[in-house]
């Protein structure tokens, strides 16, 4: 039991020799996980420690509990501390018991207002040892975490975070001088999207700031991997089919953690997205979270949904724009909705089968990797390793198809450098009667004449005579036909179809770059 003048036990923390996680760990964690926290309301003698070096000191200094400033938390400021530490338990195999403070019994964890006149320190805490400070946290009241409300997605509930991550037994990922032998992180890992840990605001480019435009929710990646090294993972959090909803009208910077069942990432918004299943992975859903410098914006968007190592979410559902999906090593369910999204596999294409199914949707299946199937719903590209596949042949895949094979001929499919510009051109919004007519610019085919002709050719294969050629001449000269729906005629022409064989591109997409 913990008493105002007697911490809890704590064991020696070993190292891992993961760097990732070992920048993360300080010297002692708690020896159970069964941690109690409280909420001082006096600063009492009976209520604290006066001893030198394993207490507070005497009573007339101004430091922390003696301070004047000194102060119990709002009812507001526990119920959101609460929450914190709730995030906390989500990932961890952590029990976090409430104690009501009397003379002889206080939490391990003891959190409340005191006062530092540098308003740029926002709080401080002390990590598990045989000192009876140790699991206090102290607010500073001379900071904002005094004036704003502790919510999550704030600075002030990041800093919460951070310092319950320091009670717990974690330690900052920099360089310190007074431990100038402990491991650190690399630059380019040492930033907030990685580990709440951090004081560095980067980007992925690594451009950095002074805070996020909206801060992290929970531990971040390596936090997690950390903390469950120190007491083991939640295997109870999450064990189910769960759905991890997201949409526009909320912010979102958080990191996954799922203990079991087969669970879905959905997406229901229109902001493109970029979404990667992968563990350590991180994924851009909804607004757009930035490193800002004193309240501006700057720089690429930062990932602001990651999936924490050894956590498995099987399917994803994407939202109403051009999105990107990525699966990882399970089966998956990949579904883009509507736009066209694409589908990121990391392999060559000859490493994966790819058959369609009776709803017009794919399955693609990894070569030896016997039962991993991942599904593709309204999907309508892939990007491999080594080249891309467009699989929509119903609709601009397959308008780009037909017209390559009607004004430029058969062998024109095999040049995926002329499927991807028809392609861009149909992405970017071209009707297919506007495509036709860039598929004839491109030709070169500059009169009525040639272009009939040209068509004729690729679908008869034979120059058609002046009997043949005369009324669809006369028709493009009257302007009874525009020359692009001419094209698009004689794209959609049985001939033309079976030509370039689109029930076969049909089945495995048509290759471009």
């Amino acid at each position: 039991m913990t008493t105002p003048y007697i911490s809890s036990g704590t064991t020696p923390i070993t190292p891992t020799h993961i760097n990732a996680i070992d920048s993360l760990l300080g010297q002692n964690r708690w020896s159970s996980s069964a941690i109690g926290y409280s909420f001082p309301f006096s600063n009492s003698t009976a209520f604290w420690s006066t001893l030198p070096d394993i207490g507070y000191g005497p009573p007339f200094g101004n430091g922390e509990p003696w301070s004047s400033a000194a102060a119990p938390l709002t009812s507001t400021d526990e119920l959101n501390f609460e929450l914190a530490l709730q995030q906390w338990a989500n990932v961890a195999n952590l029990q976090f018991v409430k104690i009501n403070e009397i003379t002889n019994e206080v939490g391990d964890i003891r959190v409340a207002y005191s006062e530092d006149p540098n308003t740029s320190v926002l709080a401080w805490s002390y990590l598990p040892s045989d000192v009876v400070q140790a699991g206090d946290i102290w607010i500073n009241s001379s900071s904002i975490l005094n004036t704003e409300d502790w919510n999550p997605g704030s600075i002030s509930f990041e800093t919460i975070l951070h310092e319950i991550g320091h009670t717990l037994g974690l330690k900052h990922p920099f360089a310190d001088p007074n431990h100038p032998d402990a491991p650190t992180l690399p630059a380019e890992q040492d930033s907030t999207i990685h580990t709440i840990m951090s004081y560095t605001y980067a980007n992925l480019q690594g451009q950095t700031g002074n805070e996020f435009s909206y801060h992290p929710t929970t531990p971040m990646v390596f936090d997690i991997a950390a903390i469950q090294y120190l007491y083991g993972a939640n295997l109870r959090y999450h064990v189910g089919s769960d759905a991890y909803e997201f949409n526009d009208a909320n912010v979102y910077h958080q990191t996954i953690w799922d203990a079991g069942g087969v669970d879905t990432l959905r997406y229901t918004g229109s902001i493109p997205c970029t979404i990667d299943l992968n563990p350590a992975a991180g994924s851009f859903i909804g607004q757009a979270v930035y490193v800002q410098d004193n309240g501006v914006n700057f720089g690429s968007p930062i990932p602001n949904v990651w999936i924490a190592n050894n956590c498995v979410i099987e399917n994803a559902v994407a939202g109403q724009a051009n999105d990107r999906l990525t699966g990882n090593s399970s089966s998956n369910i990949l579904d883009g909705s509507a736009g066209i999204d694409t589908v990121r596999v990391a392999g060559s294409q000859n490493g994966f089968i790819l058959n369609k199914t009776s709803t017009n949707n794919f399955t693609l299946d990894e070569l030896g990797n016997t039962g991993n199937q991942d599904t593709l719903l309204n999907i309508e590209r892939l990007e491999f390793d080594d080249g891309h596949r467009a699989l929509d042949l119903d609709s601009h895949a397959g308008q780009v198809a037909k017209l390559l094979g009607a004004v430029f001929g058969t062998a024109s499919i095999s040049n995926p450098t002329y499927v991807g510009i028809g392609l861009n051109q149909a992405d970017s919004g071209l009707d297919y009667d506007q495509l036709g007519q860039f598929a004839l610019d491109a030709a070169g085919l500059t009169t009525h004449e040639a272009i009939v002709n040209q068509l004729w050719r690729n679908l008869y294969g034979s120059t058609p005579s002046n009997a043949e050629k005369s009324p669809y001449v006369r028709m493009l000269d009257t302007g009874e036909i525009s020359s692009g729906a001419l094209a698009v005629i004689a794209a959609d022409s049985g001939l033309n179809t079976d030509h370039i064989n689109l029930l076969g591109l049909m089945q495995n997409g048509i290759a471009y770059v």
